[in-house]
């Protein structure tokens, strides 16, 4: 009677095993083409089994077994795949966001093309060329100033679209860091799930591929760094960003004061975790000499909708030197790391975690901007976006910097004077001379500064002279109103500006005329009648070619950009089959898995048939 009982319970926990297998099997058919899952298993294990003693021995024949049991349920996943994914994932987040905008730029600057800055850069010298040879008629002056307000008016478009596009990088990095956010607090959810249920003895597999899957996300974001931790929990920290030549300290994750790198999401205390916030302005205040405010406005957690959301940054007495700087890091980042509270995270130079600066309410007062610990991930679409806003400063830069040399040269050759002397306002601007019909050609749109000031989005022809061509100055002598009708000599010399070397390249905010020309500002033999001219130097390069190298440095970056994309999805794609081959679900196997669990379902159930049937003739034949 006891064996066939033992018998019965033997089949009985082997139906219940492969109804468990086929469980499984079933729950991965039936997320096959599920965004992230990882394929499931069965592990069996024989049960305890047990001993039978004999009149001849104690110990008996052996040990019986006693069936099987279900001891898990596995998830298929390999780890190293994760990592590789996150890896490589992050970079291709960076140039995907960089292609995305450089091919934007090269829109903007659309070279090369007949209407491009370049072509018109040609026409230009070459309306002064004609200008040189018909003097005497007026129609030439208005077709020069007319071509120079085609030239300025596209130096003016491109500066303004390349900063609407850095605004649009801009709201691309807030969005991100909203997501980034929201992200983490899905992420920490599923990490108390899946700790609280491995600590009851069952297996997470579900949360922990929906956590992969949200990890996975983030990576693409920013680069991160996981750390197991006991359950299957983890703690997430920001991976450390090289150092370069424009980083020298790399974009390092803050520390504690012990060390250890901060966490954005914990295991242990895990409502207390960064977070990261989006800096909304920035306002520059020239308060005197080495005593500059700079104010930045945040919204925490990147979340704009609400002005609770909402805090300011201080920074008092930064330096003349070091106030545009300054300013640039802040507006070429704009993310920041916070507490749980929102409020943002300074450190000291030993990068751990500070205390300096005071709030009341939302406002935070501090005097380093070097305290303030700005988010600089070293991958990832946030890296790409930030990466393009220093490319656009670039630009932007290399653009005023040829629209100052288009008006320091030419405005030389036009009042044969290296020295603007101007007051600011430049319908009266005489360029230094004492002739009161010399005009400087070049001006700055903003009548409140002067030519030094000018940059690609102000430059523009004097409107004194587009409202009377004729005030346009191609001849020379000692006495303006006495050039000669045809005498196109000083119209000559602008037109040869196409071919002087000028130190471009070495233009900053600080210079004006004379700070550009220095001494390369000479009478021209060649030209005659004691005119003045540019002189070639040797350091420098021409107009034209400046742009040029531009449009090809812009080029280059954006074939990197295409190229580093096509090798990444390549390079994904290889990694994707390979985690496929490893947690994906192969119909065809399960299928396979499940006619053996069947088979192996109705063989127990057979012997429980069997076992029935013999009970019945031992139970019933005895009666009888």
């Amino acid at each position: 009677m006891a064996g066939l009982f033992d018998t019965f319970g033997i089949a009985k926990r082997g139906l219940f095993a492969q109804q468990k297998a086929i469980d499984v099997t079933s729950h991965n058919v039936a997320n096959a083409n599920t965004e992230g899952y990882s394929r499931q298993r069965v592990t069996l294990q024989t049960t305890t089994p047990y001993c039978t003693p004999s009149f001849n021995s104690a110990a008996g024949p052996g040990q019986f077994g006693t069936g099987v049991e279900v001891t898990s349920v596995d998830r298929v996943r390999d780890t190293f795949l994760d990592y590789q994914t996150r890896v490589e994932t992050g970079v291709q987040g960076r140039y995907s966001g960089r292609d995305k905008f450089l091919s934007q730029i090269e829109n903007i600057l659309n070279e090369p093309s007949d209407t491009g800055i370049s072509s018109l850069i040609g026409k230009f010298f070459d309306d002064w060329q004609q200008l040189s040879k018909q003097a005497e008629t007026s129609n030439s002056r208005s077709v020069v100033v007319q071509q120079s307000l085609a030239l300025t008016n596209e130096l003016n478009h491109t500066s303004s679209e390349l900063t609407k596009l850095k605004e649009n990088t801009q709201m691309n990095i807030k969005d991100d860091v909203f997501d980034i956010n929201s992200t983490l607090s899905q992420v920490n959810n599923l990490n108390k799930e899946i700790v609280q249920v491995k600590v009851a003895g069952q297996s997470p597999n579900d949360l922990l591929d929906k956590r992969d899957v949200l990890l996975d996300q983030l990576s693409a974001k920013f680069g991160i760094t996981i750390d197991k931790k006991n359950y299957d929990g983890i703690d997430v920290t920001t991976s450390n960003e090289p150092a370069d030549i424009a980083s020298p300290k790399g974009g390092t994750a803050p520390l504690d004061s012990t060390g250890k790198p901060l966490n954005i999401m914990q295991t242990g205390d895990p409502d207390n975790a960064m977070q990261f916030a989006y800096i909304s302005s920035i306002e520059k205040t020239h308060n005197g000499t080495n005593n500059n405010t700079l104010k930045l406005t945040y919204y925490a957690k990147g979340d704009m909708s609400s002005e609770s959301n909402k805090k300011t940054i201080t920074i008092n007495n930064i330096k003349d030197a070091d106030i545009d700087n300054n300013y640039k890091k802040f507006d070429e980042c704009r993310a920041l790391y916070t507490d749980s509270q929102g409020k943002v995270l300074t450190v000291d130079s030993s990068n751990n975690k500070t205390t300096d600066g005071s709030w009341t309410g939302s406002d935070f007062t501090i005097d380093s901007a070097d305290k303030i610990k700005l988010f600089q991930p070293p991958s990832g679409e946030l890296k790409g976006y930030m990466s393009v806003q220093q490319d656009i400063d670039v630009y932007q830069d290399q653009l005023d910097k040829l629209a100052k040399a288009f008006a320091f040269a030419v405005n030389a050759v036009e009042t044969q004077s290296d020295t603007c002397k101007g007051d600011g306002n430049y319908d009266n601007k005489n360029g230094g001379s004492s002739d009161p019909d010399v005009l400087d050609f070049f001006v700055n749109s903003d009548s409140t500064k002067a030519e030094k000031d000018i940059t690609a989005a102000t430059i523009t022809v004097n409107s004194k002279i587009v409202k009377d061509p004729m005030k346009v100055i191609a001849g020379w002598s000692s006495k303006t109103s006495e050039c000669g009708e045809s005498d196109g000599s000083r119209a000559l010399a602008i037109a040869q500006l196409r071919d002087k070397l000028m130190g471009i390249q070495n233009i900053d905010n600080s210079y004006d005329r004379s700070n550009f020309l220095n001494g390369k500002f000479a009478l021209d033999k060649n030209l005659g009648n004691g005119l003045s001219s540019v002189v070639n130097n040797t350091d420098g390069m021409t107009l034209d070619n400046y742009f040029k190298d531009t449009v090809d440095r812009l080029g280059i970056q954006e074939q990197e950009a295409k190229r580093m994309v096509a090798n990444q999805n390549t390079l994904l794609a290889g990694i994707t089959q390979a985690k496929d081959s490893v947690s994906g679900v192969s119909l065809d196997e399960e299928i396979a898995n499940l006619v053996q669990f069947q088979h192996s379902y109705q063989a127990n159930a057979k012997i429980i048939s069997v076992v029935d049937q013999l009970l019945d003739v031992v139970v019933n034949g005895l009666v009888k």
